[in-house]
């Protein structure tokens, strides 16, 4: 690896000629002559002896600029390493049932009557000897009871069935709790001060590689190194199938904010080593001359490669022409690598990683797509588009997303072209099947709806990839309690994770005492449209209550959609205004732990807050979490908040 870090060296001198600089730690020696030319000599062995410019004295012996770039590298992949072994007790609590090992891996279609339950519950008021037995291995009969305290849950052959709950693992052991608040603390809009920690930690662990044993201004050399070194973290973090992330137990997209990070300092660390030769080859009128070297004009498209990502990648372009920021991203990088390989055969290896992860990732989003036909109906009271996808229905966990495409000619000239993500609002294993809630909320969503408002039930081929993000090694259902807070469409997080907790909870797999959903909304009127659904969940949920709270902010138009008399139940209300976070958390705390311990868990296993909606909604839930007095945090075992959030 030395004789590889002076031959660069070497070459690199060989660049800045003409300048009469001094040599680099990578032991150089470079002469100016009249012509500007220069006589390098690298050094064999370790290849970080040189001569000082003019002094003609030996310089201590040093690591090379391989050798110290690699260290950050073997160090910061430590850390991960560190990382993956605190958060292994989760993963490995999650892998307890088999059933959880593909699950949200791959979509698939399975017959649904092979999935058929044949579990029923059983029902008896006080010593009565007399059964009221009703099969709920389908949704065609539901209804209230009042005898849930006496219900069982039994097989088909008659047997009592016991449970299974999962374990629980918290993500963080008591002793740092008071923490959490802190490191959850928004310092802007959508960016917590632990993200921002991590992005000071990584700057500086590169800011030794940067300064140590070079100067920066005048020997740009070290900075190609430290771009070389970054590449395929850059890429690692950028891919869906995040390698990384898939480790820690973290979705591609709450990762993607280390992706531009690192992306920033490859910018910055190319440009300075870039552009420092050509300013030496312009001082010494002989850029001509150098950038006719295939290296060199090799170094100056992988340059020009990353300026452009950086420039299509703007929230400007992102937001006016996905398509061409996604164009130029693929090109870019695909480039990029290629001009790695050509500029200096010291990048080799770190080429090989980018190629790796941006490989494996194209081939698993490959195998992680699907092409159907999906029904499109409107649901003008929310603004959404329903796709409805009966031949997937399969392979997802709450809370997972997909990337969805619509092949047909109503979408545009090229709106066949765009990839938009969708939070899934059905449950797996479900005979709905995939279930999407588009919202209108650009071009390309507002085209979708109105060819389904042309015709309604329409049938359109589309090719969906994923399942992607959702909840990582986090389990719902091995919590005491659990809150969704949900703003318009983000409505979807929470009806396919609430009907997986009653799913589980019938069979006897769910730690749940108590369920809560808030929705806010701007108008009343989109309660009609969801109604039957909120209702269902309800009537099934046997063994653990429900209450959902549905608030509208916009004084409604015309006729109120409901009775006055409509919402006698505290288990579905509606009202005006917005809701108080904090104050319904409070409350979930206090039902949940006033419950009597039963066969699901004599100590609270923690409440779950799922949020979907807006960045600004996510952000205030986490203030309103951080709110909670550590006592009653503690009584209930913790306030794990998780978010999704709109955007790309």
């Amino acid at each position: 690896m030395s004789m590889i870090a002076a031959s660069f060296a070497a070459r690199a001198a060989a660049a800045a000629a003409g300048t009469g600089s001094a040599a680099t730690s990578n032991a150089s020696t470079s002469s100016g002559a009249g012509n500007g030319t220069a006589t390098n000599a690298a050094t064999a062995g370790a290849g970080t002896a040189g001569a000082a410019a003019g002094g003609g004295g030996a310089a201590p012996a040093g690591p090379s600029d391989f050798q110290i770039v690699w260290s950050i590298d073997i160090i910061l992949l430590s850390v991960f390493a560190l990382l993956f072994l605190l958060r292994l007790p989760r993963f490995l609590a999650r892998m307890y049932r088999f059933s959880e090992w593909t699950s949200g891996l791959i979509l698939r279609n399975r017959p649904y009557h092979m999935r058929a339950s044949g579990r029923r519950v059983q029902f008896s008021v006080g010593n009565d000897a007399n059964m009221n037995v009703i099969d709920i291995s389908t949704d065609d009969s539901h209804a209230m009871y009042q005898e849930k305290a006496f219900a069982q849950r039994i097989s088909a052959t008659g047997a009592q069935v016991q449970g299974s709950y999962p374990p629980h693992v918290s993500n963080c052991i008591t002793f740092f709790r008071p923490l959490l608040k802190l490191m959850h603390a928004r310092i802007e809009t959508g960016v917590s001060l632990s993200h921002a920690a991590m992005m000071v930690a990584w700057t500086g662990a590169l800011v030794f590689p940067a300064f140590y044993m070079t100067e920066a201004f005048t020997d740009p050399v070290r900075f190609g190194w430290i771009t070389a070194s970054q590449l395929p973290f850059v890429y690692a973090f950028g891919t869906k199938n995040n390698v990384l992330g898939t480790f820690l137990g973290i979705g591609y997209e709450k990762i993607n904010f280390m992706h531009r990070h690192a992306g920033r300092i490859v910018l910055v660390s190319v440009n300075v080593h870039g552009l420092g030769y050509i300013y030496k080859w312009c001082l010494a009128s002989s850029f001509m001359e150098e950038i006719a070297n295939p290296q060199c004009y090799w170094g100056l498209i992988g340059l020009i490669c990353i300026d452009a990502l950086f420039l299509f990648s703007t929230e400007f372009v992102r937001k006016k022409a996905y398509n061409i920021f996604l164009a130029t991203h693929i090109s870019a990088l695909t480039v990029l690598v290629i001009a790695m390989l050509n500029h200096f055969s010291g990048a080799i290896p770190w080429a090989y990683a980018c190629a790796a992860f941006y490989l494996f990732d194209l081939l698993l989003r490959i195998t992680k797509t699907r092409v159907s036909t999906a029904t499109l109906r409107v649901i003008p009271e929310l603004g959404v588009t329903r796709v409805e996808i009966p031949n997937i229905n399969s392979g997802w966990r709450a809370g997972q997303h997909v990337r969805l495409r619509a092949l047909s000619s109503g979408m545009g000239v090229f709106g066949w072209a765009e990839v938009h993500p969708f939070t899934i609002a059905s449950v797996a294993d479900g005979p709905e099947g995939m279930v999407l809630l588009c919202k209108k909320a650009g071009s390309w969503t507002n085209r979708l709806y109105s060819m389904a408002n042309s015709e309604n039930g329409r049938k359109v081929s589309v090719m969906v990839q994923g399942p992607y993000g959702g909840l990582g090694n986090c389990m719902v259902s091995s919590f005491s309690a659990a809150t969704f807070i949900c703003g318009g469409s983000g409505i979807t997080l929470a009806t396919s994770a609430m009907q997986e907790i009653i799913r589980k909870d019938l069979n006897g797999e769910s730690r749940v005492k108590s369920i809560e959903l808030i929705w806010t909304v701007q108008d009343a009127s989109a309660l009609v449209p969801m109604l039957p659904l909120f209702t269902s969940m309800i009537q099934r949920s046997v063994f653990t209550p429900i209450r959902i709270s549905v608030f509208y902010t916009r004084a409604p138009i015309g006729k109120f959609p409901f009775a006055e008399d409509f919402f006698r139940s505290t288990s579905l209300t509606l009202s005006p205004g917005r809701p108080k976070f904090h104050k319904h958390l409070e409350e979930t705390i206090t039902r949940t732990t006033a419950l009597v311990p039963g066969s699901k868990s004599a100590n609270a296993s923690g409440l779950f807050v799922g949020v979907c909606g807006p960045v600004a909604l996510a952000d205030g839930v986490f203030a309103d979490a951080g709110q909670i007095d550590p006592y009653r945090r503690d009584q209930i075992g913790g306030v794990e908040v998780h978010a999704e959030t709109f955007g790309w």
